[in-house]
């Protein structure tokens, strides 16, 4: 028996190996192909630095697949009994920008950008003067820059690769800067909410997508999953707190008439239904591999639909004003 039990071991972690290598391998490919002036010789991150991590988290399994749920990477905003992803997750970028008065007008900065596809959007809908966008992954950096080219909208949209809490811009730069469920990965998103103070004009907004705790752990099991969540999303602990604290935390930065309400019933419980479906999860192993789709991404959803219904974590809407 324990010899079975160390043939079956052996054969995962060699599984297990050859997936990262194979992973690994379609990344360098694609950069390679890729590269442009932005991102150099390849990742500005170190393996001491936070963004490193959240890089190579966002990488996995990304090689030319960036059109699956039109290139969309958020929760989605269900309402009015839609099941379809790309207008929950179009309805939650309305949300976004509807609160904080984005129009024809708007000079944006859209941080944690991802692929691109949210900024189309945005420019498709509201027609703002300008999109700087700035994203920490590489991949995404490229495909971003890539889908602005293919709508010849390099005039008005311009892609960066950097950090949130670094951000490569003069003060007073922006009318709006958007964070898209970004925030929970900042090294720290309090820092973000100063960096986005400065880079804003006076009476310009921030608005946020993002998460909050409700209630922290009460016991060993939630602590453990808690946890676990963490260090599986690469969540650092200093960006867990609840909706009061983070309200305060905006105020802190500067933002007054700051808004920060809970929405998660209408984003989580729909995200979990979505990333569930069958033609989800087919499509998602073509791209992702069978490991990160049916055990790393799924023991993700669990711990977060998990969190909900236990009343510890939320989704929420945040916004708030620079002052004139």
């Amino acid at each position: 028996m324990w010899l079975q039990i160390g043939v079956g071991v052996a054969v995962v972690l060699a599984l297990g190996l050859y997936i990262i290598q194979h992973r690994r391998r379609r990344r360098a490919e694609f950069k390679k192909r890729e590269r442009s002036k932005f991102a150099g010789d390849g990742t500005r991150w170190s393996s001491s630095q936070h963004e490193y991590y959240v890089e190579r988290f966002y990488e996995t399994g990304l090689t030319e697949k960036h059109d699956f749920h039109g290139g969309y990477l958020n929760f989605g905003y269900w309402v009015n009994g839609n099941t379809d992803y790309i207008k929950a997750s179009e309805e939650l970028l309305c949300q976004v920008a509807d609160a904080v008065k984005f129009d024809d007008k708007s000079h944006l900065l859209d941080v944690a950008n991802g692929m691109g596809a949210q900024d189309i959007f945005f420019f498709e809908k509201y027609n703002p003067a300008t999109i700087d966008m700035i994203d920490l992954t590489l991949s995404h950096h490229l495909i971003c820059k890539k889908r602005v080219e293919e709508n010849k909208l390099q005039d008005r949209l311009t892609a960066h690769y950097g950090s949130a809490v670094d951000l490569p811009f003069d003060e007073n730069s922006f009318t709006h800067v958007f964070s898209v469920e970004g925030g929970v990965h900042y090294p720290t998103r309090e820092k973000f909410f100063h960096q986005a103070y400065r880079v804003l004009k006076p009476g310009g907004y921030v608005s946020l997508a993002d998460y909050a705790l409700l209630a922290q752990p009460r016991n060993f099991v939630e602590r453990f999953f808690g946890n676990l969540g963490c260090m599986t999303w690469n969540a650092p602990k200093e960006n867990l707190y609840n909706l009061e604290e983070f309200k305060k935390k905006m105020e802190v930065a500067g933002f007054v008439d700051v808004v920060v309400k809970d929405v998660g019933e209408y984003t989580i419980p729909g995200y979990y239904d979505e990333s569930m479906r069958p033609e989800t999860l087919s499509q998602l192993r073509k791209i992702r591999g069978w490991f990160a789709t049916y055990i790393a991404c799924r023991v993700l959803d669990e711990l977060i639909l998990y969190s909900y219904k236990k009343k510890i974590l939320t989704y929420v809407l945040a916004y708030g004003r620079k002052p004139e």
